[in-house]
């Protein structure tokens, strides 16, 4: 039983951060203390509520009709309009094919309905259109840990933190990346220094899941019965539920 449930903490791992959120997600004023290998630069907390990634030229020369249907889609997605949603994206893309928020969105998207292979594609348009753009990077590895290709992972939240990033589901898809790969202290170490500064139900989820692969089974019920607390409409709440009653079974073996 034991052995089972470090399997579920490997692979059970796979809820995606709202891709809304992620677009609309802000930096914050100080870097986190992580791991070696994620050496994460400064970054100057914005004064403006408007703050978010540096314009690039390409999103700069983005039509104003363009990023009115940009608005429109993320507003759809955000109260699940999938197609009402791919409705406007298309319409935007087609004023302008390589306008980087409409292609991360479309990217989050695809994800959303595991179309791997297009939201992939879509995200990789967006990076080339505009490489400093972090948010897609960030949904990119989460498409990436989802497919169990953890080192592509990593590379991809690496050139997030290079881009800027410094939001609470880029430290959930580092942590994803890590049990994946079986580097549960390190994956316990990301999630312990996010949730110092973040709120992000999430975290608590990769968090448990850290611990069952430690085995540590009283700490990892804390942080199922935490998420199940924080965000009971959430996507991976059944999943937390059926291993938090698989727990104490496991624990009294």
């Amino acid at each position: 039983m034991f052995r089972h449930i470090a399997l579920i903490a490997v692979c059970g791992l796979a809820s995606l951060p709202t891709t809304a959120q992620i677009l609309v997600d802000r930096p914050t004023g100080s870097s986190l203390n992580t791991p070696d290998g994620y050496s994460q630069p400064s970054i100057t907390a914005r004064p403006t509520a408007t703050a978010g990634p540096s314009v690039s030229i390409s999103r700069l020369k983005v039509s104003r009709k363009a990023q009115q249907l940009y608005e429109q889609a993320l507003k759809a997605w955000g109260r699940q309009a999938a197609d009402e949603a791919k409705h406007k994206l298309d319409r935007a893309l087609e004023i302008d094919s390589s306008f980087p928020d409409a292609l991360t969105l479309y990217g989050g998207i695809h994800a959303n309905l595991q179309e791997w292979a297009l939201a992939e594609q879509s995200l990789q348009k967006a990076i080339h259109s505009d490489p400093g753009f972090s948010p897609a990077y960030v949904i990119l590895a989460g498409v990436y840990n989802t497919q169990d290709r953890f080192d592509d992972a990593e590379k991809a939240a690496q050139q997030a933190i290079a881009a800027g990033a410094n939001t609470w589901d880029l430290q959930y898809e580092i942590a994803r990346s890590l049990i994946g790969k079986g580097e549960y202290e390190n994956a316990l170490a990301i999630t312990e220094a996010a949730l110092r500064s973040k709120h992000g139900p999430l975290l608590h989820l990769a968090r448990a899941h850290a611990l069952l692969g430690l085995q540590k089974y009283s700490e990892a019920s804390f942080e199922l019965k935490t998420y199940l607390h924080d965000d009971p409409s959430g996507d991976g709440f059944q999943d937390a539920q059926n291993l938090l009653e698989q727990i104490p079974t496991a624990v009294t073996r």
